[in-house]
């Protein structure tokens, strides 16, 4: 038989117990959410979003007497209300990938507000999470600095350098630093399986001219500096580096690095030797 303990204590909070349990084990809560958590590549949402602009989800508040399937009005338009179905749909079609059923999985809303038709289906606004990272993001059981850091990313992704469109009034910077934060952990972008088998990353098939040529189009087009950019791989791998001019100038930089990263598939001690080759 177990051991057998009588407490009188007071009781800890799930979420401090949870916390306490994944730091032990070398990782912080937000690590872990972001190692299983997946965004829509925003290519694909630059193309349409949201998904489908005459669904929102039902309300009690702002749909008063009206549930799922019923048609009302939103800001002079009409919309058919839905459950969460819609959603799971367009992030089906943006991800290119079935939902799985039963699996612990969920789509949530990274900046809430489901009953605007502008927001429901938009791939800015999914995020493909575990129900136990979901659940740190609710109101019932808040880890603030996760719901934090998953804006973050998804400001970063969607609207830091060429917005997917024009953010709502609802959605702001969180202005964190999340690469220190993750400690140079990468934001997971779900894709089909087949999209990875028929579009390789641009490093493993293109010659060495071919991805200087798009550090240059990327640097230009952001109008980033090459000794700024230098900074950025330096400072996410932790070494020693001139300060930026601001933390702007700091977060920008990085944001764009992470770019060159995603389309170059280079990791970075390879974009600082590239870096440092083609800024001479």
């Amino acid at each position: 038989m177990a051991v057998v303990r009588v407490y009188d204590g007071e009781l800890v909070a799930p979420v401090k117990s949870l916390e306490h349990y994944f730091q032990n084990g070398g990782a912080t809560v937000i690590q872990a959410a972001f190692d299983h958590s997946y965004f829509v590549h925003p290519d694909r949402v630059r193309l349409e979003t949201p998904l489908y602009p005459d669904r929102a989800r039902f309300s009690r508040e702002h749909y008063p007497k009206r549930g799922k399937g019923d048609h009302a009005m939103w800001r002079g338009r009409e919309v058919r209300l839905d459950d969460n179905s819609a959603a799971q749909r367009a992030w089906v079609k943006y991800a290119g990938r079935p939902i799985k059923r039963a699996s612990g999985y969920s789509v949530r809303h990274v900046w809430g507000h489901p009953w605007d038709p502008d927001a429901f289906t938009a791939g800015w606004n999914l995020c493909y999470m575990p129900f136990w990272a979901g659940m740190l993001t609710e109101q019932q059981h808040p880890h603030p600095e996760l719901e934090t850091a998953i804006r973050q990313a998804a400001w970063d992704l969607y609207f830091r350098d060429e917005p997917v469109c024009e953010p709502p009034d609802f959605v702001s910077d969180p202005g964190i630093d999340l690469d220190a934060v993750l400690r140079g952990q990468p934001i997971l972008l779900l894709a089909g399986r087949a999209a990875r088998r028929d579009r390789p990353q641009l490093a493993s098939r293109a010659t060495d001219e071919d991805i200087d040529l798009r550090i240059r189009e990327i640097r230009r087009t952001t109008n980033q500096s090459w000794s700024n950019l230098l900074k950025a791989a330096l400072s996410l791998q932790g070494k020693p580096h001139k300060p930026f001019g601001t933390p702007n100038v700091q977060a920008s930089a990085k944001s764009v690095l992470r770019r060159i990263q995603r389309e170059t598939g280079l990791d970075l001690p390879t974009l600082e030797f590239r870096l440092t080759a083609i800024r001479r």
